[in-house]
């Protein structure tokens, strides 16, 4: 073989190695394009669960908010995130032939950590609101009705107490209204502020910063569980002090609790 032929076969398996290489970097970029989606959907899903819990809590539909909080804790499960997350960093320091980043960071450091400041709230907190509603109320009461000359001081204690009894009924319902937007708060919080921080640690390389962002949105979703409890326990007060506040669901849990009461024939 002369030396021209041989310099053409030598060019073509370098052309040929620069495109195995090229294929090669072709597959990392798709699987690291295809993690990046994985990770950037579970942000939008995140998102689109406000918009199910605005109409869920509207309805009073409680089994379904019930749902859609399990829901987000599946979400951003780390046993699932946390793989998708590594194998981004991974491949792509292969990729640009970096050193490997250090993935020892174990799973239970995430499921037991409390990391983060999400929205918390208790039933403490409920009740004080729920108490300033009242004092507001009977100070309004006063303004308008306090100087009014009752010829009847029975007129005035009945009266009194009627607007006591709605204001009570308005404050029950508020509360409930408390508990149901804690829930939606602490989505938000995950969807638009933890969800896109961890999305732009990944991109930028920061594994450290995409963990702790992981961590936080972990802890705010494990909050979703007491805060439906939360809810429930003011929805039922809701219930037991104005059935019909709850529009169609109050309407059938009240047919519900009638034919559990009712006698049941031989």
């Amino acid at each position: 073989m002369g030396e021209l032929a041989k310099a053409v076969a030598r060019l073509e398996e370098q052309f040929e190695d620069v495109r195995e290489l090229r294929k090669i970097v072709e597959r990392f970029d798709m699987e690291i394009a295809a993690r990046m989606d994985e990770i950037e959907t579970i942000g939008g899903a995140i998102l689109d669960l406000h918009g199910d819990l605005d109409n869920q809590i509207a309805e009073y539909d409680y089994m379904a908010v019930e749902q859609s909080a399990a829901s987000l804790r599946g979400l951003v499960n780390p046993a699932e995130v946390l793989p998708a997350i590594d194998t981004v960093f991974l491949l792509t320091a292969l990729r640009d032939d970096e050193s490997i980043p250090d993935l020892a960071l174990p799973l239970s450091a995430l499921e037991n950590s409390d990391a983060g400041e999400h929205p918390r709230l208790t039933q403490d907190d409920l009740d004080r609101e729920f108490k300033a509603d009242l004092a507001r109320a009977d100070q309004r009461w006063e303004e308008i009705w306090g100087d009014h000359a009752w010829k009847d001081p029975d007129e005035r204690d009945s009266q009194r107490a009627e607007h006591r009894a709605e204001a009570e009924r308005e404050a029950i319902k508020d509360r409930a209204r408390r508990a149901a937007a804690h829930i939606e708060e602490l989505v938000d919080y995950i969807g638009d502020t933890l969800w896109p921080d961890l999305v732009e640690a990944v991109e930028a390389g920061d594994r450290e910063r995409a963990v702790r962002a992981l961590a936080a949105a972990c802890a705010a979703a494990r909050e979703t569980e007491p805060a439906y409890k939360l809810y429930e326990v003011n929805l039922s007060a809701q219930y037991e002090s104005s059935p019909m506040s709850l529009g169609a669901m109050g309407e059938y849990l009240r047919d519900f609790e009638t034919w559990l009461r009712a006698p049941k024939a031989e």
